[in-house]
């Protein structure tokens, strides 16, 4: 009986702390699309809840009006598509950071991102001369790894164009393994935390030459078992001039796939799920979400409707190379609802 028992209660270990392996076969696919939560800046990123058995508790969040996409787009649709020209995913955070890479059995490395801050306007990083590997494949709890990259930078700085070379440092891992617990009482076992810290170093040219550092911090929290997205995302970077306490900017963006119960001014109407990419887009746009007999209707900024694509599909293609460039809407309609996004020809 004691032998029975001892067995039944290794095998019940085991299957707890069961590893939890990150590897290409896993890796989100292009057209992935999840719609987060966006929720308080302040919220505590639990940098040392680290380990295995782990909890991570985000039961309190807060949250805040809105929502962002997570979406994989295929580079070669990107407007960027001639500088990534050896990328063959980009994952993007809506409206903040978008990381073109391409991987093999054993690693994933990153060609650079694009990063929208409206201090600098759109920052562009090409790692042309030497990528950055931001995962060693296969990657599970307590392994870790630095890597060293370089390329160059274009963005504008106090009015004016700056396009510098730069160099950077980064240091990835899977820093635990436990159990998320998110609102309304969603516990998802087995999640496991990517966190990478890389650090770019650049000159700006005003007046005198700047030395100039970014530093983006993330953590991606990931249910392997039944989603290849994120479960719950933190992501914070910081520009400023080297040895200053300082910043230039800073951005937060905390994202979850749980709704919080705490809101600050969240808007509670439903909406339709969608994203569009690239946008800008040269002409050739890509639909990607909750779609269903759904219409999708072009206006202009004066409300005119001036094209109309019915019973749309996620990742179907929609051609606007007839349009004269500038700024237009799209809204999606399903079921009576409509939702509504900026678009942008260029």
């Amino acid at each position: 009986m004691k032998k029975t028992l001892l067995l039944a209660t290794l095998i019940s270990s085991y299957s707890f702390a069961q590893t939890v392996i990150m590897d290409q076969s896993n890796e989100p696919a292009i057209g992935d699309l999840k719609t987060m939560y966006t929720c308080d800046s302040l919220t505590d990123p639990l940098e040392a809840t680290t380990g295995n058995g782990v909890t991570w508790d985000y039961t309190q969040l807060v949250g805040i009006n809105g929502t962002r996409n997570l979406i994989v787009i295929d580079p070669a649709t990107s407007p960027y598509s001639s500088i990534y020209t050896n990328s063959t995913k980009g994952y993007s955070i809506e409206g903040s950071l978008t990381n073109f890479y391409n991987s093999t059995s054993t690693e994933r490395q990153s060609q650079g991102f694009i990063f929208e801050e409206p201090s600098f306007g759109t920052v562009i990083a090409h790692f042309d001369v030497n990528e950055q590997k931001t995962v060693s494949y296969p990657f599970a709890n307590g392994d870790s790894f630095t890597d060293n990259f370089s390329g160059n930078l274009s963005f504008t700085f106090n009015g004016l164009a700056q396009n510098p070379s730069c160099t950077g440092r980064s240091y990835a891992s899977i820093d635990g393994q436990g159990t998320l617990l998110l609102p309304s009482s969603t516990t998802i076992e087995n999640v496991i935390r990517y966190k990478i810290v890389d650090t770019v170093f650049t000159q700006v040219s005003f007046v005198i030459p700047l030395d100039v550092v970014f530093i983006r911090t993330q953590y991606e929290y990931y249910d392997l078992t039944n989603d290849n997205m994120p479960v719950f995302t933190y992501s914070f970077v910081s520009i400023k001039q080297a040895n200053s306490a300082t910043p230039l900017a800073t951005q937060t963006a905390v994202l979850s796939s749980v709704q919080p119960i705490l809101t600050a001014g969240l808007d509670t109407k439903k909406e339709i799920n969608f994203a569009v990419y690239p946008n800008p887009s040269e002409g050739k746009i890509t639909i990607a979400g909750n779609l269903n007999n759904s219409s999708a209707i072009i206006t202009d900024m004066r409300g005119r409707a001036i094209k109309v694509a019915k019973n749309i599909s996620t990742g179907q293609q929609i051609d606007l190379t007839d349009l004269q460039r500038g700024s237009y809407f799209i809204t999606i309609e399903t079921d009576g609802k409509r939702t509504t996004q900026k678009l942008i020809l260029q």
